[in-house]
């Protein structure tokens, strides 16, 4: 059993993000691996102003949701991001919560959420985000999931809408996991 836990990068009243983040927590949990929700809504980070870069920090953080956040991350064999694209790219809340730590991301894979309102479903956001993750030594998986038109893709209670979505969301989750088994025997 992997720990994959899901981060939801947007803290914003009426977010898309959250309902395309649930269903892959129900995605991997029927997959048989662990996961959570990580909100920032729920965990706030304060952005970051340490004088010490999170390398010197060792482990050893400021804020106590900082710390909690990067116990969950060391505990992680593999990330789910699910952020929005805002502006032609990625948001602040995600970039700051990756700012916040280094070490506990190395040699883990992630797979790269973008949801957005529009046709392209935070591709540009997802393209932008996989050179951040690569500067951690990890690896952002090729495959990508993009939540097009994400406010008509979920109805009220989460149900996905449009069944196309499932094939391509299983299949990104299958090489996540391939990356995720292969990188943990690595770093053992």
């Amino acid at each position: 059993m992997l720990n994959i836990p899901v981060i939801l990068g947007s803290v914003r009243e009426g977010r898309n993000s959250e309902k395309p983040a649930k269903f892959l927590i129900e995605k991997i949990t029927a997959l048989g691996h662990q996961t959570q929700l990580v909100d920032f809504k729920e965990m706030p980070l304060p952005f970051f102003d340490s004088a010490l870069t999170p390398v010197a920090m060792k482990g050893v953080y400021p804020y106590p949701n900082v710390q909690k956040w990067s116990g969950i991350a060391q505990a992680a064999d593999a990330f789910v991001l699910v952020f929005p694209e805002y502006n032609h790219g990625y948001n602040a809340v995600i970039k700051n919560a990756l700012d916040w730590l280094f070490n506990e991301f190395s040699k883990k894979p992630f797979l790269l959420c973008g949801v957005s309102d529009g046709s392209f479903g935070g591709a540009r956001a997802i393209e932008q985000m996989r050179p951040i993750v690569e500067n951690f030594r990890a690896v952002a998986i090729r495959e990508a999931i993009t939540f097009s038109k994400a406010d008509k893709l979920f109805d009220a209670e989460g149900k996905l809408l449009d069944e196309s979505y499932n094939k391509r969301i299983d299949s990104s989750l299958e090489n996540l996991v391939w990356w995720a088994e292969a990188l943990k025997k690595a770093r053992e």
